[in-house]
């Protein structure tokens, strides 16, 4: 059993993902281990017009704790991840071939979806890096001027899901939308995409001696230790995942 608080507010989620260190959004197929399973009845999602929002909104404050990387990067799927879990996660993905496309690095792209991800996973990368932070419809603009041809919405959205399952990108911010005449909010958000180098660099102190206090994304594994210690880490809540659920989801 994991005694975890039922989320049911802002405060109650940050916990679960700490509690966790990594936490999807979505069911994944380890039972239990999600965001959705593990909130309160009625605070997932209500027909009531006057109902707060739930994860849906709380999100942002998770966002705003300034130390969780939150994103598309666990199967291609929204997910939660401390600092110290997501290094490790970052260490491994970017040490894959397929990935390392985004900052144009040697892949034999067979399908068409990898050569468009060849071709415009570099382009976004590089603007989201030189601005500091970007929106979807920004990226679009700035890819369709380097094909000289649209950049469909679709084919943006897996540009930003291929970077941050690199652990390239993650979401910087979220944007709360009020439309209508009275102005309204009803989920409606715009997010920020930044590196997760952006989002939790700190100052390099002259005196500093450990990997622990000049970058928190450093971490001494391998690669392949990395992976494996994500996959234990998960194993010590979840002994009876599925060892192919796990192997998929990182």
């Amino acid at each position: 059993m994991n005694p975890v608080r039922p989320i049911d507010s802002p405060e109650a989620m940050v916990a679960a993902i700490r509690h966790f260190g990594i936490l999807p959004f979505f069911r994944c197929g380890v039972l239990g281990w999600s965001v959705e399973e593990l909130t309160a009845p009625g605070c997932w999602f209500s027909d009531e017009e006057d109902t707060f929002l739930g994860p849906w909104d709380w999100k942002i404050d998770a966002v705003r704790e300034g130390d969780i990387a939150y994103g598309k990067y666990l199967g291609g799927k929204a997910a939660f991840a401390t600092v110290e879990w997501y290094r490790e996660l970052m260490n491994w993905r970017r040490s894959q071939p397929r990935y390392k496309m985004a900052e144009g690095g040697r892949y034999r792209a067979t399908t068409a979806h990898d050569k468009l991800m060849k071709r415009l996973a570099p382009v976004a990368l590089g603007a989201i890096r030189e601005a500091g932070a970007l929106e979807a419809r920004e990226l679009r603009l700035i890819c369709s001027a380097n094909e000289k041809a649209p950049v469909k919405k679709n084919v943006m959205d897996s540009v930003i899901q291929f970077l941050q399952m690199g652990t390239w990108t993650v979401i910087g911010d979220f944007e709360r939308v009020y439309r209508g005449p009275e102005l309204t909010y009803r989920g409606w958000q715009r997010a920020s995409n930044t590196t997760p180098d952006e989002l939790f660099a700190v100052p390099i102190l002259p005196t500093a001696t450990s990997l622990s206090n000049t970058d928190p994304l450093a971490t001494a594994l391998t690669p392949a230790a990395s992976r494996a210690k994500l996959i234990d880490h998960i194993r010590e809540f979840f002994p009876e995942a599925d060892s192919k659920v796990l192997e998929r989801l990182f």
